[in-house]
């Protein structure tokens, strides 16, 4: 068995079929589906059965229900006999090539591979597909950022479970948990630009509802109107140029350091410096520094004894976010220098 693919699901009723069958659709055959059904209640794990009547690869699954989808997947690597892992949430679908292109990551070498997606809303409209520098990876990069959701991704059976297999985390980022983890293992993910999954985006879904718990510190003060004057003034849009060009040039020094400690290019993307020059730009050019609005994730926030500007994050913890916290320090000078240069004139 080359794949074994791992799709948790609660309550999806019909709408799996669509799921399933871009698994029955791929171009790789030697695979094994396990549907985990998380305590369904509807007729989800009727529709699996018949899908597993009509194919002995497709295999269904109970447990109790969860609530979450980390219980989900450790039973379905507990059950997977092949390979690889390869996970499928089951709102989500995969073209025929998908199992293909990552099986030639993974045969090449790597422990871990990752593919583009195309996310789509509920009507099927497209909204975003990943751009090649979106799937460059570094362990820096995977710090600051999941880049990945599950769909995306498959390991070589075992990888999961030597760094404490899926947690629940209160953050609902369970999947930004586990490739953090591989990453501080020193496990390396070989990606590739091709855009071979699509990926619902829906706002009524567990993943839309994910709040910022966590954030690192910019700045502290000794109470609520002095906070308040230091956020007009770094909210102020007339410095919008001047924190774009701060951003362009740390993100440009940022790659080049990363390029010569083992950046990892998506396969398929010819990226020489002016490539990844112009994408940079485009990355600063849709960034959340925007004309209306400066830093929309900044916000005050009262502690013990003071009151602190701190940024907002979703991530895994507080001690993910500190660690984001303290390489935004030392990777984005200029942007560092801007907020420094502001607040002393404050």
């Amino acid at each position: 068995m080359r794949f074994s693919v791992v799709c948790p699901t609660y309550n999806r009723g019909p709408a799996i079929t669509a799921t399933v069958d871009s698994v029955l659709a791929q171009s790789l055959r030697d695979w094994e589906l396990l549907v985990v059904s998380d305590g369904s209640d509807d007729d989800t794990d009727r529709v699996v059965a018949e899908s597993a009547r009509a194919d002995r690869r497709v295999r269904l699954i109970r447990t109790h229900r969860h609530g979450h989808p980390s219980g989900p997947r450790n039973l379905g690597l507990a059950e997977a006999r092949g390979e690889f892992v390869a996970y499928l949430d089951h709102d989500d679908r995969w073209a025929p090539g998908h199992l293909a292109v990552l099986a030639r990551a993974l045969e090449g070498g790597e422990r871990f591979a990752a593919t583009g997606a195309t996310r789509v809303d509920t009507a099927g409209t497209v909204l975003h597909v990943t751009p090649p520098l979106a799937l460059c990876w570094h362990p820096e990069l995977q710090l600051m950022n999941a880049i990945f959701q599950p769909s995306q991704v498959a390991h070589v059976a075992g990888l999961a479970e030597e760094v404490g297999g899926w947690r629940r985390s209160e953050s609902g980022l369970e999947d930004w948990d586990l490739w953090l983890r591989l990453a501080d293992a020193g496990v390396r993910c070989r990606t590739a630009a091709d855009p071979t999954v699509v990926e619902l985006v829906d706002p009524a879904t567990r993943q839309g509802s994910l709040i910022a718990r966590h954030g690192w510190e910019v700045a502290r003060f000794p109470d609520g109107r002095a906070a308040r004057a230091a956020y007009r003034a770094l909210k102020d849009t007339r410095r919008v140029a001047a924190a774009r060009d701060a951003l362009e040039r740390d993100l440009r020094a940022w790659y080049a350091d990363l390029a010569g400690s083992g950046l990892v290019i998506p396969s398929g993307w010819a990226a020489g410096p002016p490539e990844v020059d112009r994408a940079l730009a485009e990355t600063v050019a849709e960034a959340s520094i925007g004309g209306r609005e400066l830093w929309p994730d900044l916000a005050i926030v009262p502690r013990d004894g003071h009151v602190a500007l701190v940024h907002l994050i979703s991530c895994v913890s507080q001690d993910h976010a500190d660690r984001i916290g303290a390489l935004t320090r030392r990777v984005m000078r200029h942007q560092m220098a801007l907020y420094e240069d502001v607040l002393g004139g404050v």
